[in-house]
């Protein structure tokens, strides 16, 4: 049993939820051969289309050197690939390349263990929480961003 002071620890509770989420995408993405992170990041690609390595850093919160090395995992599986970019020659921005059956595959597992892992909160309860989620991002982005 937890202490109090873990129980009232919201850093506490978020890096558990964090790990209990990602174990289970994990063990539900597995089987289209990509992992959790990496199926993150091919779901961002797929929303805002193809984006620099920046902006991509920002949408996952990956350190850069751990972003790096996804990315490059990624490219050798033929996932995604790097393409200069049309605003900045100095830049890439990545694009997802997998076929349109797997992402099919994979955005419908993503979904099944969504509905699957939030099914103990009614719709509302889930409507509060992202929004409570999103201002506690919106309070932290600043600073991550500083360093």
């Amino acid at each position: 049993m937890q202490g109090e002071r873990l129980r009232g620890s919201l850093g506490n509770a978020t890096v558990r939820l964090f790990r209990l989420v990602n174990r289970a995408h994990n063990r539900a993405i597995a089987a289209h051969g990509v992992s959790a992170e990496q199926a993150h990041i091919l779901a961002v690609l797929w929303e805002l289309g193809p984006i620099t390595m920046g902006q991509l850093q920002r949408q996952v919160a990956l350190s850069s050197g751990t972003l790096t090395g996804a990315i490059d995992r990624m490219e050798a599986q033929g996932m995604v690939r790097r393409v200069a970019s049309p605003d900045d020659h100095r830049a890439f921005v990545i694009e997802p390349r997998v076929p349109a059956r797997k992402r099919a595959q994979i955005e419908a597992t993503i979904d099944d263990t969504e509905r699957a892992l939030w099914s103990g909160l009614t719709a509302a309860e889930r409507k509060e929480l992202l929004r409570l989620m999103d201002r506690a991002i919106a309070a932290l982005e600043p600073a991550a961003a500083a360093r």
